[in-house]
């Protein structure tokens, strides 16, 4: 091998790195485990590097890689999407950490689990799955039922007994499945939303696009990085104690507060309007998708701030009815 050639463009090197295309001179060492295993601890140690630094501005700087993005300042930050998509993929590595879908119990109302199953209500174990079901409920109700009464009778034909556990299995392993591919569907909504409350900044829709694509990697990254280690430690804690475990009152609001501020100043630093005009922006890119993420409801100190952020997969719920 010829290391005075550039291994990638065929271009002459007149020093460590290629004029032509930027690589580094390719050294026969480099073959060796020991250099790819070096190379892949400098890139995670690297705190100064792009992806570090990135992370670190969507947490921690609302609006900063998107307001530099548009204005053509890219050098310093990787691509809004491949954060976006890096924050996808700690989800989908760590599926424990987060839940971007509702269980059975918490998009039907107490009516179904009357008309279909009333032991479950009638059991204090079980009675608080009778107290669910979402904004949408009510409009998506009549395809449950129908597809509840068709299964129903396919099982009293065969001389069975029904129940709604097995169905409420099923929709749950769906709606987790659904639930991540659907992540990426709330970004051109939020998009819309700002693009109509933001107007008056005649920015393009992908400008808009790339705000809401900050925005929904905060929220997975908050919700990732932050709330569900904090909500493990504080369970844990409580469970060694031997006290109870429910979440203060004040939580919901401090988490709405805190969505809800990132949101805000995320378009005041992109849209270049006040507070309060940005503080409306926020709460409707807040309002129309931000909210989906949530905590895991099974969990005793998530069932209170599940009340204010929480998971909407109307989209989903209406697929499973209908299969």
């Amino acid at each position: 091998m010829n290391e005075s050639i550039c291994a990638n463009c065929d271009a002459v090197l007149e020093g460590e790195y290629c004029a032509a295309c930027g690589q580094r001179r390719f050294r026969p060492r480099d073959r060796r485990m020991a250099h790819l295993l070096g190379e892949s601890f400098d890139a995670l140690t690297d705190f100064d590097g792009r992806i570090w630094r990135s992370l670190r501005a969507a947490l921690l700087q609302p609006g900063r890689i998107a307001r530099d993005w548009i204005e053509g300042r890219r050098a310093r930050w990787i691509s809004p999407v491949r954060l976006f998509l890096l924050a996808n993929l700690l989800y989908f590595l760590a599926p424990g950490l987060t839940d971007l879908s509702l269980p059975f119990n918490d998009q039907v109302r107490g009516q179904v689990y009357q008309a279909f199953d009333p032991a479950v209500c009638a059991d204090p174990a079980t009675s608080g799955k009778c107290r669910g079901g979402q904004h949408h409920s009510a409009y998506t109700e009549s395809l449950l039922v129908r597809r509840l009464q068709r299964e129903r009778a396919a099982v009293e034909a065969r001389g069975g007994r029904f129940t709604l556990g097995p169905f409420e299995q099923r929709y749950n392993a769906q709606s987790e499945a659904i639930g991540k591919l659907l992540v990426i569907l709330h970004v051109p909504f939020i998009a819309l939303a700002l693009a109509l409350v933001a107007w008056r900044s005649r920015r393009y829709y992908a400008e808009h696009f790339v705000v809401a694509l900050g925005m929904t990697t905060f929220a997975l990254l908050f919700v990732q990085l932050l709330l569900k280690p904090a909500e493990w430690l504080y369970t844990r804690v409580h469970g060694w104690l031997g006290t109870s475990g429910e979440m203060p009152a004040v939580v919901p609001l401090l988490l709405l507060a805190i969505f809800v501020g990132h949101f805000a100043a995320a378009c005041r630093r992109c849209y270049d309007g006040g507070w309060w005009r940005a503080l409306v922006q926020g709460i409707a890119a807040f309002v129309r998708g931000g909210q989906h993420v949530g905590l895991s409801p099974g969990a005793v100190p998530a069932c209170a701030v599940d009340d204010v952020i929480r998971s909407h997969q109307t989209s989903s719920s209406e697929d499973i009815f209908l299969r």
